[in-house]
């Protein structure tokens, strides 16, 4: 299969409509002009050093059995597994960890001393959670393993057209990424070069999560929503030195290479990278957060801001020098797509910098982790008390309230003091960004521009730089599944995880928040039945069409399948599909190609079908009608929606 064909093949409305989801949105040159482009990245090092950067990757690594043996040893290196395969810490007198105590009474002088000790006592727990929580994170930060080479050059080509960086950095990159097969790298040109407006950029593998279209997706909604310093993302073609490591996802960095280009900030020292746990902008996090000027980091700005925080009681005590309400948009975010590797549960991965004679402002970096992926993880130390993490199906049932713990927050407490601006920020982000009917869509059109990169690096083994790890490397098929409705089993350094369905995570979420929150929500995805289909994988046989000769580019109405005379696949050795409203995978100049019993069929069109122009089949019969709307009326059949026939 040709896949530059394929890829020629996406309708041009649907590109169209992509478009319109990220229109008005301002990012950098480089993000639009790669926009439903795949770029190559061909990285050259001296060969020593590849072979160095190889050697380190697969180097064997752990993180320790912890704490009496509550998180799972996995030996290796110089961490071997202290306690073994301990297990979580589950369900320890309460869900997600928790442990648990009965509720105090409420009465007399008898039932306030009560409630004061246990709240000292839930106080003092939360306090051994952070701990643990540092600690994990130290060790596996300790475990990281480091590769940095100057001596990179690297050719970029895009539609044709290349251009070359001879001095470029290098390096090994993300946490917990390294664990995983295929490897997180960072990059950036040297010389006073840039890429179309940018200097560096962040490789994902997004190996943790089978769809690789989270972090793209995270950042197209950060885009949409006009979150400050939104990162952007799109997807590349890497190789080093000559070898293919496969499909990439792209990103922007919050370097002070940015701050220079964006804002003319040469050299700031306002710009800060809050990568270490724990940092909820209290005075604590002047020492975890840490300056990226590395020549001069002065951090007292920052300090500052920390101290004027920690003094604040209300909004308008902190809204001169905080964008107070941006911040709220991003935990509010969070919040929405369970994003447990950020600020509001595990306080990192984020960047605070203050803008020329503006105000101070938190951006997110790296975005494998959401939208319901690997979420039982981040509850194991500490989390919301009404969803457990080993209950997959409770997992989008936290309320905002529950999910940014504000006991350890003070910015956030005194920010929700005001619940209209809470709910007026929520409304914003359903209308514009987070709701099925927007995000289906662009899920939709982000999986099929995809789809032909995913199944070569899959089907090859691309980029598998550290084929000895024992977490999860996901199929071809789960990709299929997991962008759609069906939650993965996975495992994560011995430890079993899930990755939610990308559009079930996005429903059931939508769901909890119109049921629980005074806000105005689409009533189609609220009852009643919702498509909840996969689209089919392309065939395991693989056999290529090889178009010869005349055909009737498969419109031929009288229908038809295998043995029938009309079918044009015939004369190229296939069957044509029985069904004329199977999904077209595949169009060349021969015609339109399906997928039955797992191998490649030829479609007959059969008589036109209004819906089709929708993007949706007809159905087969006059069935129940669920939505009527000036298209047409539509009903369901195999779980997915279908218009039905006008003579119904």
């Amino acid at each position: 299969m040709k896949f530059t064909r394929v890829l020629t093949c996406i309708t041009f409305s649907a590109l169209v409509n992509a478009a319109d989801f990220l229109d008005g949105v301002k990012r950098a040159e480089y993000f639009e002009v790669t926009d439903y482009n795949v770029p190559t990245f061909e990285v050259t090092m001296p060969a020593k050093e590849y072979e160095e950067m190889k050697s380190i990757i697969q180097q064997p690594t752990g993180i320790g059995g912890g704490i009496g043996g509550q998180w799972p040893g996995i030996g290796g290196g110089q961490w071997p597994g202290i306690g073994g395969q301990g297990g979580w810490p589950v369900n320890q007198g309460g869900q997600g960890g928790w442990p648990g105590a009965q509720q105090p009474g409420n009465g007399g002088w008898f039932g306030g001393w009560k409630k004061k000790r246990e709240l000292q006592k839930r106080e003092a727990e939360e306090e051994k959670l952070l701990e643990k929580r540092q600690q994990q994170g130290g060790a596996m930060d300790a475990t990281k393993k480091d590769f940095k080479t100057k001596n990179a050059s690297l050719v970029f080509t895009l539609n044709g057209e290349a251009q070359s960086f001879e001095k470029v950095t290098f390096s090994l990159a993300g946490v917990s990424s390294q664990y995983y097969k295929r490897q997180a790298f960072n990059i950036k040109i040297g010389n006073k070069q840039l890429l179309y407006g940018r200097k560096q950029f962040r490789i994902r593998s997004d190996a943790r999560e089978p769809t690789m279209i989270r972090s793209k997706l995270f950042c197209d909604v950060m885009g949409r929503l006009g979150l400050k310093n939104a990162m952007s993302a799109n997807y590349i073609k890497l190789s080093i030195n000559g070898e293919d490591l496969g499909f990439y996802v792209i990103m922007d960095s919050l370097k002070l290479s940015y701050v220079e280009i964006e804002y003319g900030d040469v050299k700031s020292t306002n710009l800060l990278q809050c990568k270490d746990l724990n940092a909820f902008l209290t005075s604590s996090s002047g020492t975890t957060c840490m300056s990226e000027n590395e020549d001069n980091p002065d951090t007292s700005a920052f300090k500052q801001l920390l101290s004027q925080l920690d003094r604040a009681n209300s909004i308008s005590q902190m809204e001169s020098y905080f964008d107070y309400e941006n911040f709220l948009k991003v935990t509010i975010l969070e919040w929405l797509t369970g994003s447990w590797d950020h600020y509001t549960l595990f306080g990192h991965n984020y960047n605070v910098y203050k803008i020329p004679n503006g105000k101070w402002e938190v951006s997110l970096y790296d975005f494998d982790a959401t939208w319901g992926q690997d979420l039982g993880l981040g509850l194991m130390l500490g989390g919301p008390r009404s969803i457990s993490a080993n209950n997959v199906n409770s997992w989008p049932n936290a309320k905002y309230e529950e999910w940014i713990q504000t006991q350890k927050q003070h910015p956030l407490s005194v920010i929700m003091q005001d619940k209209n601006l809470f709910l007026k920020n929520l409304q914003y982000i359903l209308d514009k960004a987070f709701n099925p009917a927007l995000l289906f869509e662009r899920i939709d059109i982000l999986k099929e521009f995809i789809t032909p990169y995913v199944r070569e690096t899959k089907s090859k083994g691309l980029g598998n730089l550290n084929p000895s790890s024992v977490c999860s490397d996901y199929t071809f098929d789960e990709f299929n599944k997991s962008s759609e409705f069906t939650t993965i089993d996975n495992q994560f350094i011995g430890s079993p995880s899930h990755s939610y369905g990308l559009k079930q995570w996005i429903l059931d979420k939508y769901r909890f928040v119109c049921k629980n929150y005074s806000v105005t929500c689409d009533q189609r995805y609220l009852n009643g039945q919702l498509p909840t289909s996969t689209k089919p994988s392309v065939p395991v046989n693989t056999r290529k069409p090889n178009p010869t000769g005349t055909n009737n580019g498969g419109n031929n109405e009288n229908g038809g399948n295998g043995g029938n005379d009309s079918c044009w696949a015939t004369s190229l050795g296939y069957k044509c599909c029985s069904n004329p409203n199977t999904e077209s995978v595949y169009e060349d100049e021969s015609g339109e190609w399906g997928v039955e019993n797992n191998d490649w069929c030829g479609i007959i069109k059969a008589v036109p079908c209004w819906a089709e122009k929708l993007g949706y089949k007809c159905c087969s019969s006059c069935v129940q009608v669920y939505y009527d709307d000036q298209d047409g009326r539509w009903g369901v059949e195999n779980n997915d929606w279908c218009g039905i026939p006008t003579n119904c």
